[in-house]
């Protein structure tokens, strides 16, 4: 994955939510450097979820990171997309939308994982998650449901291609579904993944239909 730059933007609120969720992940990230053991006792797991134990892990597991560029990239899809929606929804309801993506990825990626198990028995209901991804495919979900012809540039080695939000972002949300099966064994939670792009594309739809976008202008939030 390139570096992404957006067609031109429109005059948006200044984005203080996303600009404190970034800081605290890269604070909090700070802290594990130092303090594992918050590791140890914020992420989620699912079979403990399922048995109703820890339950505000649903919600501590989108705010750690295991390395460096496992941050850096979250980080920068937060950056890329969040502002637009914090903008189109108001910061508060930005806020619930992106806690509630997260807790959607993991309650979902719980589940798929028992699932699995039971199938398979790859034992990955055991094994803790952690990472933002979940809330921000909710995210991604969101803002193709908004700004589905929107242009987006991804940067490659020898340049870049263009490709509109819509079909960027369910590529992405197709990949990660065949990644359920055949990635079983890569540790990334891709049926969390799934689980916070269900959310997001659940909420935006909803909330789009209800005529409640915030902001209006030409060429942004198209409607059907």
């Amino acid at each position: 994955m390139g570096f992404i730059v957006e067609e031109e933007e429109y005059e948006r609120l200044f984005p203080i939510v996303t600009t404190i969720i970034i800081v605290l992940n890269i604070v909090i990230f700070i802290l594990e450097i130092f303090y594992i053991d918050i590791l140890i006792n914020y992420a989620f797991t699912p079979v403990e979820f399922i048995h109703g134990e820890r339950l505000e892990t649903l919600i501590t597991h989108m705010f750690l990171h295991g390395g460096f560029l496992h941050i850096f990239w979250n980080m920068y899809f937060a950056y890329v997309f969040c502002d637009d929606l914090e903008s189109v929804y108001g910061h508060y309801f930005f806020l619930l939308f992106y806690i509630l993506s997260g807790i959607g990825a993991g309650v979902i990626h719980a589940l798929l994982t028992i699932l699995l198990d039971s199938v398979f028995h790859t034992g990955i209901s055991t094994i803790p998650s952690i990472g933002a991804s979940g809330a921000l495919f909710g995210v991604l979900a969101s803002y193709a449901v908004f700004f589905p012809k929107r242009k987006l540039r991804i940067g490659y080695v020898y340049g870049y291609y263009e490709v509109t939000a819509w079909n960027f972002v369910m590529f992405y949300a197709i990949m990660e579904t065949i990644m359920i099966v055949f990635g079983a064994f890569d540790y990334v939670a891709h049926t969390a993944h799934v689980g916070g792009f269900i959310t997001g594309f659940i909420i935006a739809y909803i909330y789009k239909r209800m005529g409640k976008v915030r902001i209006e202008k030409k060429y942004i939030v198209e409607h059907d």
